[in-house]
């Protein structure tokens, strides 16, 4: 007779570790929510605001816009510094709308992505975990990414002073794309330790340090490349329509609506993404959490049995 081999939390599905991309089809439902339709309307206010905002601005205070005539148009550091410097915006620009659009939408931003991440987690969005988890965040986040983004920074820059232009271009692109997807990483390791704050640190704070840090660490190349084709693709739609924009020029107030709207949808996509991501992170989070318990458990189990 022989007995069986007792199974482990690796041998059981519903308990066995996954890799973030194995979330990334569950969390595609659920965009079109309440928190989704408010982090979409939060990026249209970041990012269409200010424009919008800004260009009324100079049409009330000029009485005209030409905008649709000399769209396309370049305009130099010298003039950006004239204006700056003798044309007084920097004395108009604490009572612009720009400024109200951009911190009213950033704060929808805010707020809308975490209420969506926490429910979809099956916890309760309080302000104190968002706020404390930033803190966590600082203290486990900034030094590991923020090295890695300037080692990144330092190798283009040496790959761009070779002289091929290649690596010139490579350089010229890559180099702010690094440092946007350090920025997603930072915001990944701050959904992590809100997460965490949200539903407790039951095992001490440092084990609740530990864990969020090596949610992020332990798929170093899943959540890079998360976070640096994010990044790209956020980054490059808004570009390909300034340059359709550039290239055909405004000249008529259709064109200009054209674009504007072409802006907005793009605005809206890059809404969702983010959505997507918050999503199948918090799927993530939840799966990983309860793997840990399980591991948590099966650890205590030999100390339970000596003690009885």
């Amino acid at each position: 007779m022989t007995e069986d081999r007792p199974t482990t939390i690796h041998t059981e599905d519903a308990l066995a570790p996954r890799n973030p991309w194995r979330f990334l089809r569950p969390g595609l439902p659920g965009g079109f929510t309440r928190w989704g339709w408010g982090l979409m309307a939060g990026w249209m206010l970041v990012l269409l605001g200010p424009v919008l905002g800004w260009a009324g601005h100079l049409r009330r205070a000029a009485g005209w816009s030409a905008l649709p005539s000399h769209w396309g148009e370049r305009i130099s550091a010298r003039d950006i510094w004239e204006l700056w410097e003798n044309g007084g915006l920097q004395h108009r620009l604490a009572n612009s709308p720009t400024v109200h659009l951009f911190g009213l939408g950033l704060v929808i931003v805010l707020w809308c992505g975490w209420r969506m991440q926490a429910e979809r987690a099956g916890l309760q969005a309080r302000l104190g975990s968002w706020l404390l988890g930033a803190l966590d965040t600082v203290l486990i986040g900034f030094l590991p990414v923020g090295l890695l983004a300037w080692l990144g920074d330092v190798a283009l820059a040496w790959l761009g002073q070779l002289g091929i232009d290649g690596l010139g271009w490579m350089a010229l692109f890559g180099r702010p794309l690094f440092w946007m997807a350090a920025v997603a990483a930072l915001n990944l390791q701050w959904w992590f330790c809100r997460l965490g704050r949200a539903a407790g640190p039951l095992r001490g704070y440092r084990h609740h340090l530990a864990d969020c840090f090596l949610r992020l660490w332990t798929h170093p190349v899943q959540w890079g490349l998360l976070s640096l084709g994010g990044a790209a693709l956020r980054g490059v739609l808004p570009f390909l329509v300034l340059v359709l924009a550039w290239r055909m020029g405004g000249g008529t107030a259709f064109r200009v609506g054209l674009f504007l709207g072409l802006q907005l949808a793009v605005t809206v996509l890059n809404g969702w993404l983010m959505g997507w991501l918050l999503r199948a992170t918090a799927l993530f989070w939840a799966h990983d959490a309860e793997v840990r318990d399980a591991r948590a458990a099966v650890k205590d189990l030999p100390r339970e049995a000596a003690i009885n």
